[in-house]
Order: structure tokens, then C-alpha cells, then sequence
């Protein structure tokens, strides 16, 4: 058998061989991210952290992770305080990651607030097994000190079970996304084959599903979002999240009272769908560096697509979810008490002024518009009770 181009791995081409040769844009990306064997998270290669592929807001700074836990327990005394049951209070994360914000948050509720932490469970959903390992050894000190931390999936808890706030930060910009492309005027899926004469990994156009032209016609209907746009160049491309809405359909059927945050990449749909954003939003990130090539490291880089803002929370009203509101990372740390931190940071590392300076502009990376304060967080509410209203640090 010939050598496999740098592109191309033999686990993936067996599996485009067995579907017939062509799989969907969909399937590449699930594969590459999550197959439990070779993927990037699935099996457990995902490097997080300034020595990894790529940062986290987590993983840049345990300051990121003080400011937000601020808000969670403030959102679990809230529930709490409002609502009238014995049950415990519940905490769930999607996507720990390698556990950073879980570990971070364990560790400012033991210092700051002991005596919620017996009314908490802790519960992260995290369909790789790869990633649940590296969990479980970041959060070792907390299990071996009996904290109720638990891994689980969504269907194995009960509907309406969860009076809860669930964090799903930078969860939806890797949820596996179809690519649409303009042709001759008509919408069509990108599909992943393979070229018959150098083996490398090419896009080839498929046929768009009935699924996916429903969803697309129905954005259009209710928000006015056209794909493509009018005067769209030929092979003008963009992402279509056909997963997202089915995310928090599943979410919604859980929560009896909750809050749920959103932090990630996302952009307004007259941005996201635009003329001039005619390649879509999807990045692939190894060794801290973009790659704009797709196909150069299947399995072995992170993939990457910005959610749209109007389709996520027309999606999560349309369930029951009441729009809490949306900001601007920066804004939101801000307004949980960054300036205040930056403060406290100078004066406990005053005589170490280099520790200090890389704390400092680490938080400052995540306000900054360029780096991650650009984010935007989402916050959604669900509770039995329509009247009942909770107050958000984060949002001014």
C-alpha cells in the first residue's frame, strides 16, 4: 500500500471507504473530533493551555474561573432562596475540558462559601471517554475528599430532575456543523472524499437533506436570515448548526428550575451570513496557531465554528426558555469585579513583579476584543413558577 499524503490518516480513509467514499462535511468533523479511538477529544489527545493546541478561557486563568464562580453562587443562593424544595441544588458542566473550571470553581466555593457545598452535587456531561479521564485526574484531591462529582449523560437523568445552573462554555463551536455552498444559485452540502489520484482529502459537493433545507427555510421565515444572501458570489460558503436546537431541547426537558450560561464564540446573523463573510466562520487550531487548511491534521487539531446569536436564542425561546440576556465577555467581567481583581492581584504579588505581570495580562487577554473578550454570554432561565425572576451579576 502506497504511503497515506500528510493529510490523510488510514483510520479515517477505511471509514470514508466504508460509507461509499463521500461523507458529509458533519460526519468529517464528527469523526475527526469525537471518534472514541482516534479523534481529537474522543480519544482523549485534546491539549489545552498555553502549551497546548490551544487556550481556554479557563485554562489561561484562574482568575476567569474566581470572577464567573462570583456568579454561579450568587445564581445557586438565588434558586435556592426563591424556590421551595429539598432536593440538592445541582451545578452541571458540559465539556469540562481537562476539568480547569470544575477544579477552579470546587476550590472557590471551599474557601468562600463551605456551607453550600452540602447542598450542591456537581455533575459534567462529557461524551468522550478521553476527556473524562483527564477530568477525573484533575479533580482527584475533590473526589478522595467526598465531594458529590459525578459524570453522567443527559439521558440518564430524569426530566424536570434539576434545579440547577448548567455551564456549556466553548461546548457549541465544536458540536459537529454542515457546510453550505452557493452553486449556480442553488444551496449545496460540502461532503469530504477522496481525491483518486494523490489520496489527499478533498471537499466534493453533495445533495442538501430535506432536514437541511427545512431548518434553513424556516430561519428564514422567522428571522429573516437568507442562505445565501442575495448578490452572493458563486461558492459562497457558510455553517449551518443543525444540532444546536436538538442541545437545548434536550437541556430544557431536565431542568425544573434553572439558569443556563452559554460562553462562546458567536456572531450576529448580518455578520455571520453576510457577503463579505463568504467563507464561513470554521477555524482548526494546533501548537496555538491557526490552521487554514481543514484537512492538514485530522484528529490531532481542534475544529472549530462561531455559533449565530439569533438562531441560538430563537431556538431556546421557542422551547420555553426565557432570554435572560446577552454580553460581551469583557462586559461581563467587569461587571463581576475584574478591575477589582487586577487590584488585588498587584498588591499580593508586589514583590514578585513577573507573576504579577503574566496574571495581569492574562486577564487583560480576556476582556481584550481581539483575544477572548469578544466571547459573548448567553443566559437563559427555565422555572416553573414564569413570575420567578433572577438577578444577574454579569448582566448590567
Amino acid at each position: 500500500m502506497k504511503s497515506l499524503p500528510a493529510n490523510n490518516s488510514e483510520w479515517l480513509i477505511k471509514k470514508i471507504i466504508k460509507k461509499g467514499g463521500t461523507i458529509s462535511f458533519y460526519d468529517y468533523m464528527d469523526l475527526v473530533l469525537n471518534d472514541p479511538i482516534n479523534g481529537y477529544y474522543g480519544s482523549g489527545k485534546a491539549n489545552l493551555g498555553s502549551r497546548g493546541d490551544f487556550v481556554t478561557s479557563s485554562s489561561m486563568s484562574d482568575d476567569f474561573a474566581f470572577l464567573l464562580s462570583k456568579q454561579i453562587e450568587e445564581w445557586l443562593i438565588q434558586i435556592k432562596s426563591k424556590l421551595n424544595f429539598d432536593e440538592k441544588l445541582c451545578f452541571l458542566e458540559f465539556g469540562s475540558g481537562d476539568g480547569s473550571f470544575m477544579s477552579a470553581f470546587l476550590k472557590y466555593l471551599s474557601v468562600n462559601n463551605k456551607k453550600i457545598l452540602k447542598k450542591v452535587c456537581f455533575i459534567i456531561i462529557e461524551p468522550n471517554e478521553g476527556m473524562i479521564k483527564k477530568q477525573q485526574m484533575k479533580l482527584e484531591k475533590y473526589l478522595k475528599l467526598g465531594f458529590d462529582i459525578s459524570w453522567s449523560n443527559l439521558k440518564e437523568l430524569e426530566d424536570k430532575s434539576l434545579n440547577v445552573v448548567i455551564l456549556a462554555n466553548e461546548v457549541l463551536d465544536a458540536l459537529p456543523v454542515e457546510r453550505i455552498i452557493n452553486l449556480n444559485g442553488k444551496i449545496h452540502r460540502q461532503g469530504v472524499s477522496i481525491d483518486n489520484e494523490t489520496g489527499r482529502l478533498i471537499f466534493k459537493e453533495i445533495s442538501i437533506t430535506k432536514e437541511l433545507e427545512k431548518s434553513i427555510a424556516f430561519a428564514k421565515e422567522k428571522l429573516d436570515i437568507h442562505i445565501p444572501p442575495k448578490y452572493a458570489p458563486e461558492r459562497w460558503t457558510t455553517e449551518w448548526h443543525i444540532d444546536n436546537k436538538n442541545w437545548l431541547k434536550a437541556i430544557y426537558e431536565k431542568i425544573n428550575n434553572g439558569i443556563l450560561l452559554i460562553i462562546d464564540y458567536a456572531k450576529e446573523a448580518k455578520r455571520y451570513y453576510s457577503l463579505t463573510n463568504n467563507d464561513g466562520t470554521l477555524i482548526s487550531y494546533k501548537n496555538q496557531r491557526i490552521v487554514e487548511n481543514f484537512f492538514a491534521y485530522p484528529g490531532n487539531c481542534d475544529l472549530t465554528s462561531h455559533i449565530c446569536i439569533e438562531t441560538l436564542v430563537f431556538d431556546s425561546e421557542n422551547l420555553g426558555f426565557e432570554t435572560v440576556g446577552v454580553v460581551k465577555q469583557g462586559e461581563a467581567l467587569l461587571s463581576l469585579g475584574l478591575a477589582e481583581r487586577l487590584f488585588q492581584i498587584q498588591n499580593e504579588l508586589k514583590n514578585d513583579v513577573s507573576k504579577a505581570l503574566s496574571r495581569r495580562e492574562a486577564l487583560l487577554r480576556l476582556v481584550d476584543p481581539i483575544c477572548l473578550g469578544d466571547f459573548k454570554w448567553l443566559v437563559f432561565s427555565k422555572f416553573e413558577n414564569k413570575k420567578t425572576k433572577i438577578n444577574s451579576i454579569c448582566i448590567r
